[in-house]
């Protein structure tokens, strides 16, 4: 574990709380340079209560959270000219948003000071994912035609299987029985298990017994998804059956939204995320090595949020 810089606070308290949550985000999984600025930001922080004589965390109050948002606003930017920028603070109170939420959990605080105030940032241009809603993942499930298209949507929105995840996957990659599939060399070459539910294990059945067999020219041909040739399926073929299956839906909405295979991907995701999934087990369920690319998930406009149930 790298040294955390300026770690002689005068409290020791504090300097217990900071190794503490050092500890507490590299378990949670984020990667070493992320651990490090959320320390940075925590120690900064607590610099600052020291500076306000606030010796004790129990002090603290949602109009000290306040205050030190002030505080940051007006703060000069160390790498260039002018004050810290939206998202640098926003960065800043992510850290101590879960510096709080630690000391919570570890009964240190009984009343979480982040969770009753809302810190607001001028809002930079957004650069939200595109998301498919529910109602328009039905929609495209009632308009595909094939088993081989049924199968197709429930591996990449069902399972948020990557484009190259889903061509490279064989039927010796299948565990029908046990309801889940083995995807052995996702991104990374990382191997990981991914369930499946009752309709997504009765789809690939239905097309390992009907469909597949029809273009099965070669007996030793393991890959699970094959083109009329009898051949593996390729990338650009996944996207073509999309745009067939978006076409029949004529509805608008989907077709100006230019989706991709991999926007299933993104939506499964940010559906798991809302309805509760905990950010950890969705970071398993999609093979994400770091925590920070699947909490991307989480920052959509609001206004997609809305239109997903």
């Amino acid at each position: 574990m790298g040294k955390i810089k300026r770690l002689h606070l005068s409290n020791q308290d504090y300097t217990s709380y900071l190794l503490d949550y050092r500890e507490y985000v590299s378990t949670l999984g984020y990667v070493l340079p992320s651990q490090k600025d959320k320390a940075s930001n925590v120690l900064d922080f607590l610099q600052w209560l020291i500076d306000q004589w606030l010796n004790e965390i129990t002090q603290v109050k949602p109009a000290h959270i306040k205050a030190y948002h002030e505080h940051l606003k007006n703060r000069p930017c160390q790498k260039k000219e002018g004050v810290l920028s939206s998202g640098s603070i926003q960065h800043h109170f992510s850290a101590i948003r879960l510096f709080f939420t630690q000391l919570q959990e570890k009964h240190i605080i009984i009343q979480n000071p982040m969770s009753v105030i809302k810190i607001s940032s001028p809002k930079e241009k957004p650069r939200p994912k595109s998301i498919v809603s529910i109602p328009e993942v039905m929609e495209l499930y009632r308009h595909s035609e094939t088993l081989l298209e049924r199968v197709f949507l429930s591996l990449c929105y069902g399972c948020g299987l990557r484009s190259m995840e889903l061509t490279a996957l064989n039927t010796e990659d299948l565990r029908l029985g046990e309801n889940y599939i083995i995807i052995p060399h996702g991104k990374g070459n990382k191997k990981r298990l991914v369930p499946i539910n009752q309709r997504i294990r009765t789809d690939i059945e239905q097309y390992l017994s009907y469909e597949r067999v029809l273009y099965l020219k070669e007996k030793q041909q393991k890959a699970l998804l094959l083109n009329t040739s009898g051949e593996r399926i390729r990338k650009y073929t996944l996207r073509n059956i999309l745009c067939k299956i978006i076409e029949r839906t004529e509805n608008k909405q989907i077709i100006q939204k230019s989706i991709r295979p991999h926007h299933l991907r993104h939506s499964i995701a940010t559906h798991l995320l809302e309805q509760g999934v905990p950010v950890e087990q969705v970071r398993n369920f999609l093979g994400h090595s770091q925590l920070e690319t699947t909490e991307g998930y989480t920052r959509v406009s609001q206004k997609q949020l809305k239109e997903l149930l």
